[in-house]
């Protein structure tokens, strides 16, 4: 689905003075955005923390706050709840005491009725004050998968003065999904190690296909990105699993063929923001390279196949996955040298050193069995997701870094969720994800077009 934020705000029957994005350019209300249809409009509420104007609204209700009224009534609060205090500390179940303790409780609670009362009068002031400097009546945002809210570069930038320093204008045109960028705001303020995480897929749809020969000499061909035939990618429910399943005893051999001949517009930007990121923060960057997982998905479906056929199968597309990855490898050694101060790991399926310790470090964080069964359906893809959820964990796998950002993808909305439910509490993570950019065609994203609009650099 691709949409706009304009577009959204009108199907929510919205007005924008009523939502933080009158406060964006229109440059990106009016910007692509490609996604399922997952958008909800909400109230600031949990989402405060991800938006300078919440910053601003709470910093000016501080201010208010400091005002004699609203001190002298917080005195009184803290007087009497000293009183409470003491007497319970002398009479621990308060028999002796119970007429005071009403008494002091029945004044606690007017002074907090009064203390709500001031407070809500400040917010009104607040909202006025914010309405006049900024023509904004409210703060409603549009979220996504109830994960992140939708902002902009310059939310964050506002929030955090040293992603001022990252220049490059795409991720500062369009709509970006936040979560948790107070937290990036504490890490930068307390000089706390960050590490970055993020990346491109290893390829998109129409660039390797997998043919599945039978022994009656029938070939079928399929897309391995989307799972479905090539020539009716998308368009059909049988899949390249299903194939293998049900027809066991009649396929032959299975063969790749790859047209990717390059990296996309789109895959080298994936890599050269988080350099940018990296260098501005002065945090650690994790790069993974999923032909670790692809090769693990495939391994899984081709399981239940002669054990010949799966071996050759799976050599052939460990070549192809590793040919692949070269692309990308060349390209990071390029960023190096553009970006010579950042620190980065590279995780691939060749750097064995490297995925001993991921698989190592993770392992603790998926041992039970019912999370497991949470975290995905299909048994197919069951390794395969472990990768990518635990992937957004780099950083803190291999530097123990408290804070990380992961710069990546609208799709990974969910990886990112699962990721916070599996690490809970280990790390602080952030999120900062982009849209897939529109192919030459107008339709389709990059990642879904056909070889002639993929934008091969």
């Amino acid at each position: 689905m691709k949409t706009t934020i304009e577009e959204l705000l009108r199907q929510k029957e919205t007005v924008k003075k009523d939502t933080v994005y009158v406060l964006a350019a229109e440059e990106i209300n009016c910007s692509p955005v490609t996604a399922g249809d997952f958008f909800r409009i909400e109230d600031a509420g949990r989402w405060q923390g991800d938006f300078w104007i919440d910053e601003l609204y709470e910093q000016k209700l501080r201010e208010k706050e400091k005002d004699s009224a609203y001190q002298v009534l917080l005195a009184q609060l803290e007087k009497v709840k000293s009183q409470i205090v003491e007497i319970k500390e002398e009479d621990p179940k308060g028999y002796g005491h119970m007429i005071q303790i009403h008494e002091l409780r029945s004044v606690k609670h007017s002074i907090e009725k009064a203390m709500e009362n001031l407070r809500s009068f400040y917010q009104t002031e607040v909202e006025s004050e914010l309405e006049k400097e900024y023509q904004i009546c409210n703060r409603r945002v549009l979220t996504y998968k109830n994960t992140v809210s939708i902002g902009c570069f310059q939310d964050v930038e506002r929030q955090v003065a040293a992603f001022g320093k990252v220049k490059l204008a795409w991720i500062r045109k369009q709509p970006l999904l936040l979560r948790n960028i107070s937290a990036i705001r504490k890490a930068v303020d307390e000089q706390a190690p960050i590490g970055l995480v993020g990346g491109p897929c290893l390829f998109g749809v129409y660039e390797v296909e997998i043919l599945v020969n039978h022994f009656d000499g029938s070939c079928f061909c399929y897309d391995f990105s989307s799972g479905h035939h090539y020539e009716r990618v998308g368009n059909t429910n049988i899949s390249f699993a299903d194939h293998v399943e049900k027809h066991l005893q009649e396929i032959e051999s299975i063969h790749f063929r790859n047209w990717k001949n390059g990296v996309t517009s789109q895959e080298y930007e994936s890599l050269e923001v988080l350099f940018a990121v990296g260098e501005a923060l002065e945090a650690k960057v994790a790069i993974p390279i999923p032909d670790i997982s692809y090769i693990k998905y495939l391994s899984t479906v081709m399981a239940p196949l002669d054990s010949a056929i799966r071996e050759q199968a799976v050599e052939e597309f460990r070549i192809l996955a590793h040919k692949i990855a070269d692309f990308y490898l060349e390209r990071i050694e390029e960023l190096k040298c553009k970006y010579p101060n950042v620190e980065i790991r590279v995780l691939h399926d060749r750097n064995k050193e490297d995925c001993e310790e991921f698989h190592a470090k993770r392992e603790v964080f998926f041992r039970k069995s019912s999370l497991v069964r949470r975290l995905t359906a299909k048994r197919e893809k069951t390794d395969a997701v472990f990768d990518y959820i635990s992937m957004l964990a780099l950083p803190f796998y291999f530097w123990e870094t408290p804070y990380v950002i992961q710069i990546d993808n609208l799709d990974e909305t969910d990886s990112y969720r699962k990721c916070r439910k599996v690490h809970k509490n280990a790390f602080s993570l952030s999120a900062i994800l982009y849209s897939e950019k529109i192919s030459a065609n107008g339709k389709d994203t990059i990642f879904n077009a056909p070889l002639v609009y993929k934008d091969y650099m």
